[in-house]
Order: structure tokens, then C-alpha cells, then sequence
């Protein structure tokens, strides 16, 4: 087949074109493979020589396909969802958990409290009273959490608005999905990456703190009076100098 050929076909299929139609097959590939058998693809792939410089090469074309590939429009509804729900759920386990917490973390420092929830229990507590015009965010990547579809199924059936970041558009997630976005999650090892979805969670994170610069300067203005209050952070040496701050 011809350029021209394939890329019809790929955009017959909702895909911009052939890039993302090869990754998500590639998503849904890796998907099926345990932990070990997903290492033996990277190695037979990659082999084993300077193993550093390959993960940080992965990374990048990532972070560029990223760049190139992102619905900016759906980035902004995002955003807005948290920004005007009612109540602000955010879910993620294991190592995409820190993405999850990031995303949390930063929503509240902009001036939307939101709650962050990882395991079962503390996943099932926050979903028991969610309700229409709560938002909840799922975090979910590579083999999917069963936990995290059902929180997905569950916050729709009660009337929230339902944003899933992930790797692929996975039937069970694109049936829930109010807002979906996608990143890549492959590494060069038996190790999902986080980057890709750090980077997405810090462009809606970037996009929250322009809707409303009044509210989110106000709110970081009183996070940082606490953090002085508690006095939370280092600030007795130039950190190039070397001298106390009033010798400056």
C-alpha cells in the first residue's frame, strides 16, 4: 500500500493518521503482555547496550508525538471540568498514582480542592456519595486496573462528569469517557513510563491556572503564607552565593 492508502485508512478510523493508529495498536499489543514478556520485546528491540541513553531517546519521541498529537481543545475542557465541578475526585494505582497525586496536588494549588484517591478502599469512599456536577478524573495506563474501570463505569452512572487519561481508547474507558486523552506509556524496559502522562497532567494543571489568574493567584498567595507560616522551605542561603539573604 501506498502513504496516501494508509492514512485514509487510519483516518477512517477517527485516527489523524497513521502515527496514532500504529500506536494505539502498539498500546493494545503491550497491554497483553506480563511484565516479563513485555522486557524480552524491549530487549529483542533495543538490546541491552547503553540502556540510559535509549529510555531518555523513548522519552523524547514520546514527549514530541505527545506535543504533535494532543487535542489542545480537549486539554481545555479538562481543565474546565475540574475547575467547575462541585466535587473534584482524582484516581490513579500504582506507579501512575504520582501522576494522579500531581494532578490533585496542582488543582488545589490553583484554587479547586480536589481529593486524591488510590486504593480500593479510598477509591470506593470518595465515589459513595459522588454526584451530578462532581468531576472525577481516572489515571490508568498499560494493563488497566479493573478498579479503575469500574470507578469510571460508576462515577458516569451517577451523573459526574468523567475525564480518563490513557494509553489506549480502550471500549470499556471510551464508554465512560465524558473527555478522553491520551499518552504514551511504553518505556524501553519492563517499566511503564510516567512522563508522557506527567507532562499532560502538567499542561491541564497549566490551563487551570489561566482560567480564573484572579482566584489562582489569591489561592497560591495563601498556600505560600502557610508554607512560610509552617516554615516549610529553606530560605536562609543564597543558593548561588552562599550568603544569608540580608548580605545580598
Amino acid at each position: 500500500m501506498n502513504v496516501a492508502t494508509i492514512t485514509r485508512a487510519a483516518q477512517s478510523l477517527n485516527f489523524s493518521g497513521w502515527p496514532d493508529f500504529r500506536q494505539e495498536i502498539r498500546a493494545r499489543f503491550m497491554s497483553k503482555l506480563s511484565a516479563p514478556d513485555l522486557n524480552v520485546v524491549h530487549q529483542e528491540e533495543t538490546g541491552s547496550e547503553r540502556p540510559f541513553d535509549t529510555a531518555i531517546n523513548r522519552q523524547i519521541e514520546q514527549l514530541v508525538a505527545l506535543r504533535r498529537r494532543t487535542d489542545r481543545q480537549v486539554v481545555r475542557d479538562v481543565a474546565k471540568a475540574i475547575a467547575t465541578g462541585r466535587r473534584r475526585v482524582i484516581i490513579g494505582s500504582g506507579s501512575f498514582a504520582s501522576i494522579a497525586n500531581i494532578l490533585a496536588h496542582h488543582a488545589t494549588l490553583c484554587g479547586y480542592r480536589s481529593e486524591f484517591a488510590t486504593d480500593g478502599v479510598a477509591i470506593a469512599n470518595a465515589l459513595g456519595d459522588v454526584k451530578e456536577g462532581d468531576t472525577v478524573v481516572i489515571i490508568t495506563f498499560w494493563r488497566l486496573y479493573n478498579s479503575a474501570i469500574k470507578a469510571a463505569r460508576q462515577a458516569k452512572e451517577k451523573g459526574a462528569t468523567t475525564c480518563i487519561i490513557t494509553d489506549a481508547a480502550l471500549e470499556p474507558l471510551v464508554q465512560t469517557a465524558d473527555h478522553l486523552l491520551l499518552a504514551p506509556a511504553e518505556s524501553t524496559s519492563f517499566f511503564a513510563t510516567i512522563l508522557p502522562g506527567l507532562s499532560l497532567v502538567e499542561g491541564i494543571s497549566a490551563e487551570l491556572g489561566v482560567l480564573d489568574p484572579a482566584l489562582s493567584g489569591r489561592s497560591i498567595a495563601s498556600f505560600e503564607e502557610q508554607w512560610q507560616d509552617q516554615d516549610l522551605l529553606y530560605t536562609k542561603t543564597a543558593p548561588m552565593a552562599g550568603k544569608p539573604f540580608d548580605e545580598i
